[in-house]
């Protein structure tokens, strides 16, 4: 009989051990929440038990995605335009007062609205494409790792672009851009460090969005790369993902 206590007592042990999400309880930032990749993560993250501070520009996709979780507990969420400072700064310090601690970012709004061949781009579409996507993201990334580096521990993701890897004609400006915050991102990844904080770049090929003019079924789903993402967060603390690149099988661009 005691032998099968025992037993029975190591065998609860493992279960809770494995069977139990590392993401449960923790609180996970995800900006542009509200579509694509970003919305994925919510979806799957907090099916993790994870608690989630939303944001995205569009009040009408929050208000979609909060009723998609409305079944869930522990979820704040915010909408505005993520290239006003002040607006990102207030929102982090509300989530902060809020859940009292950010244990994960996802770095995650986006987007490439200047296509054009280099000598054609605008100087003011230019200069808009380094704030989205290389200032807005570096004031996340510096005002979520403060709460971070008092605890000595946190885990920043950057989404990054397969476009860092590969120059295609016509992505200059976006290619600009994601390199400067991809560059900034590796400096950073090592002075976190120091503060027991793992930052992580994701770079995603292809990905199969409303973003697209026409449907690519052969590209990445936003799912797919949200999965991985999510799976990459779940490996014991020893492991570091500095990096994560993910493309679909029929994509070439390396």
């Amino acid at each position: 009989m005691l032998v099968l206590i025992i037993e029975t007592i190591i065998a609860s042990a493992f279960y809770k051990r494995y069977s139990m999400s590392h993401l449960q309880g923790k609180v996970i930032l995800i900006t542009g929440a509200t579509s694509g990749i970003g919305r994925a993560i919510a979806l799957q993250a907090i099916a993790k038990g994870a608690r989630l501070a939303l944001c995205g520009r569009s009040d009408v996709k929050m208000q979609k995605l909060r009723a998609d979780l409305s079944k869930y507990q522990h979820v704040y969420s915010s909408f505005f335009d993520i290239t006003n400072e002040s607006l990102t700064m207030a929102f982090i310090g509300d989530v902060i007062n809020h859940f009292g601690k950010i244990d994960i970012l996802i770095n995650n709004a986006g987007a490439n609205t200047a296509k054009n061949s280099v000598v054609d781009i605008k100087t003011s579409d230019y200069e808009y494409m380094i704030k989205l996507n290389q200032v807005a993201p570096f004031v996340v990334m510096r005002e979520v790792f403060k709460d971070m580096q008092q605890r000595q521990a946190g885990h920043i993701v950057n989404i990054l672009s397969s476009v860092c890897k590969f120059s295609n004609p016509s992505m200059g400006a976006y290619t600009g851009s994601k390199d400067g915050f991809e560059g900034m991102t590796k400096v950073f990844r090592k002075e976190a460090a120091e503060d027991n904080v793992v930052v992580t770049a994701v770079y995603p090929g292809g990905v199969d969005t409303d973003f697209r003019a026409m449907d690519r079924p052969d590209y990445l789903s936003s799912d797919t790369v949200a999965q991985a993402i999510i799976s990459m967060l779940e490996l014991p603390a020893e492991a570091a993902v500095h990096e994560l690149l993910l493309r679909p099988h029929v994509e070439r661009n390396y």
